[in-house]
This record gives structure tokens, sequence and C-alpha cells, in this order.
């Protein structure tokens, strides 16, 4: 068995990146996902960056939620703004089509999902907060450098990103997590390779400065994820 090298980001494909998933596959898929995130840190860090980013008194957000997937967590950040008194809207947009689709069906005022490329969203689509959950390590190479600094071109507050940390406790974990819990092929294949694909403290750092962001607020949260927020 090759060693795993955690020193570097993986660039390795993962099955759900493919888009040939069938639908109920697909759905079965996200379900799952959305236990295993609630088990393991959930949204925390999402909504963790969403305060960090929000002005006390705020009344109204409008925020982009960028590979919304099948729109769980623009549903939670919709909860979260109602509870602190915001009128939101959030317009979840995802390469997937077969995602957008599942996200549509989630009918409430608030929501609206689109399959759209973040790179050639119009100059004019304006958003307060440019939110990020689980996508930046999607992106290979340099690419996800270039989506944080579209992302943030396009807020006015900010960008909030929520990621994973590689580390070895985080794939050796999930990997036996989901070997033996899991019969789903996306998640016990895509799962522990998600962490491989993910970043270090000072990778995120370093993407800022190469972006020629300001500095960002990043702070560790259980289980190993990443929570940054991106001011403006």
């Amino acid at each position: 068995m090759t060693p795993v090298d955690f020193r570097r980001r993986s660039d390795a494909l993962e099955l759900m990146d493919a888009d040939d998933a069938p639908e109920a596959e697909l759905r079965a898929t996200f379900r799952e996902l959305a236990v295993i995130n609630r088990r393991l840190g959930g949204h925390a860090a999402t909504l963790g960056a969403l305060n960090a980013l929000t002005p006390p008194g705020t009344k109204r957000l409008r925020i982009l939620d960028v590979g919304c997937g099948d729109g769980e967590a623009a549903s939670v950040i919709l909860d979260w703004a109602e509870a602190s008194g915001i009128k939101a809207e959030v317009h979840g947009i995802d390469l997937s089509g077969a995602s957008v689709c599942l996200a549509s069906k989630r009918r409430r005022p608030g929501l609206a999902f689109s399959q759209d490329d973040l790179f050639a969203l119009g100059a004019g689509d304006a958003y307060d907060i440019v939110h990020a959950g689980l996508m930046l390590h999607h992106c290979p190479g340099d690419s996800a450098e270039r989506a944080l600094k579209a992302m943030h071109e396009r807020a006015r507050l900010g960008v909030a990103v929520n990621d994973l940390h590689r580390h070895p406790l985080a794939y050796h974990g999930i990997k036996r997590l989901t070997a033996v819990l899991s019969g789903n092929r996306l998640i016990r294949h895509d799962a522990p390779l998600s962490v491989l694909r993910g970043f270090s403290r000072s990778e995120l750092e370093d993407m800022c400065r190469r972006a020629l962001l300001p500095e960002p607020d990043i702070r560790w949260r259980w289980a190993f994820r990443w929570q940054m927020a991106v001011p403006r």
C-alpha cells in the first residue's frame, strides 16, 4: 500500500465531481453526508464565519452559497438569519445540474438555486457575503485561490469558508468510520479523499496572500474543520 503524503493536497478526482451518479444515489449520498456533517461539527464553522462578518444590527443580507450541493447549507444559513432577526436571501449555485435539481426541491421563501459557474457570474452579481461550505477542497491546484479571489470580488462584507483540515487523524478516522457504517460507494471513496484535498492553516493563509486579500480570521473547529472569514 502506497503511504499517504499529508504534506501535499491531493488532486485525485472525487466520484461526486464526475456528476454522473443516478439521482437516487446522489440523493441518498447527500442525506448520509448531512448526518456525518452534523455528527462531526456540522455547520458550526459556517455560522461562526457568518457571525464574524455580519455587523451588529444588520437587518438584511444577500448571500451567495457557492457549491451549494443539495441546498442543506443554504437552508441552515437561512435558519441562522431568521433566528438572528435578519431578512436574508440565499442564492445557491453549483456546477452540477443534478445537485441543483435536488436543492430546488427545498421550496421556502428566501432560497433560490441555479446551475451556474462562479467564474461566469457577471460583474454586477454582488452579494453581502459569499459562502463556500466544503467547496474549496473540490478545486484542484491554484483554482482554489482563483475561486477565493472571485468570491471576494463579489462580497460587500466578506467571504465565509468552512472546509477540511488535512490531517492523518481526520483521514484515518473518517476512512474507518465510513468503512464500518456506510455502504455508499460515493461516501466510502470520497470522504477520505476529501480530507486529502483539504488544507493546512498555512495553505489557507498563503492563498489569501497570493490573491492579495485582507488577512483572514482562521479558526480550527472540531472535527478537523477550518472556519475562515475573509473581510473586505
